[in-house]
């Protein structure tokens, strides 16, 4: 929602429209990527966040470490950056893009027109594996209605935010036993059920925020009943409930003594209700809502002044088939079909 208001401010839109390439990329796993990717960002996160300078930078970024590289960035094709800054503030980043036109005049690197090919050595780790063939799910998740609100009136009180669920083709058909009828009732096919609660059942309508373990799943039930069968066609209604439940001790933000507040457990206590539509070569249809009561919170996922038990809502639908609909889930590659 922060990027959505900064990037709608009209004079952000035409100078990037007409001045510069606009790029974005989730750093969860490419600050640690060992690979042409994972290095570029942090040859330009050590020179923005760090203020080293290119030539130190390209040393530095031979070496992939956990490390918080957010922000954005101006550089060029080569690595060389020309200006930077963490911020949600459209007349902020008007000032970066701004700065980064007149250092462009200066610059050392992309002296010439630049060709930007396919990356080759991608990291084995991090690649993402697109499910072609198979069911791919946008989904977004946010805050709904309070009987009391006493949040201020600030971006969080009305952010939400969105991510895709992977399903490859294989678990895709084994969801509806071919020789399903009407009235037949039976659970959801096990590793999808998992990862949507474990990776998608999220609280990430401010932030980002690790999946659950298993562990953490208290109960779980995902039930399929068939409303409809002909030739070509079978129709379901999804029903089910998670509770969801772990503790840690999160730091949710530094007070302004410089102590740390944390937060010592999170949840997600829901209900879930979805319609779908199986035509024998795969989903035409797949709707489903999740809605329930969370709490708690996580480091990134900025419910520091949060933790009360309050109304959430995740909404599942099929998605698209333009570029963006295949940008991976934000859990990464490394743990996500392993459920």
């Amino acid at each position: 929602m922060g990027r959505a208001l900064t990037f709608s401010d009209p004079r952000i839109i035409q100078l990037l429209k007409e001045r510069f390439v606009p790029v974005a990329t989730d750093i969860n796993t490419l600050h640690r990527q060992d690979d042409e990717e994972g290095r570029f960002l942090r040859l330009v996160a050590w020179q923005g966040r760090s203020g080293l300078s290119f030539e130190e930078a390209k040393v530095r970024m031979l070496h992939p470490e956990r490390r918080d590289h957010q922000g954005l960035y101006a550089v060029t094709t080569e690595g060389e950056l020309l200006s930077a800054r963490l911020t949600k503030d459209p007349n902020q980043l008007l000032e970066v893009l701004e700065k980064a036109l007149e250092n462009w005049e200066r610059r050392t690197t992309q002296l010439t027109a630049s060709h930007i090919g396919e990356v080759q050595d991608r990291d084995a780790r991090y690649v993402s594996a697109y499910p072609e063939e198979g069911l791919v799910l946008h989904l977004g998740c946010m805050d709904l209605p309070r009987e009391v609100d006493l949040r201020p009136e600030d971006w969080p009180r009305e952010t939400h935010n969105q991510d895709y669920a992977w399903i490859t083709r294989g678990e895709m058909l084994a969801i509806v036993p071919d020789d399903a009828k009407v009235g037949d009732v039976f659970p959801m096919h096990g590793p999808v059920a998992r990862r949507l609660i474990r990776f998608h059942f999220l609280d990430s309508v401010r932030g980002e925020t690790d999946p659950w373990p298993m562990e953490a799943v208290r109960s779980s039930e995902m039930m399929l009943i068939v409303t409809g069968v002909t030739p070509d066609r079978v129709d379901l209604r999804l029903s089910g409930h998670v509770r969801l439940f772990e503790q840690g001790a999160w730091c949710g933000r530094n007070r302004n003594d410089g102590i740390c507040c944390l937060i010592p457990e999170r949840g997600y206590d829901a209900q879930m209700l979805g319609y779908l539509t199986f035509d024998r070569r795969g989903f035409s249809r797949f709707d489903l809502a999740v809605v329930g009561t969370r709490w708690g919170g996580t480091t990134y996922n900025v419910r520091y002044n949060d933790v009360e038990p309050a109304p959430m809502g995740i909404a599942f639908t099929m998605a698209g088939r333009e570029a963006r609909d295949r940008t991976p889930p934000h859990a990464g590659s490394l743990r996500y079909f392993e459920t």
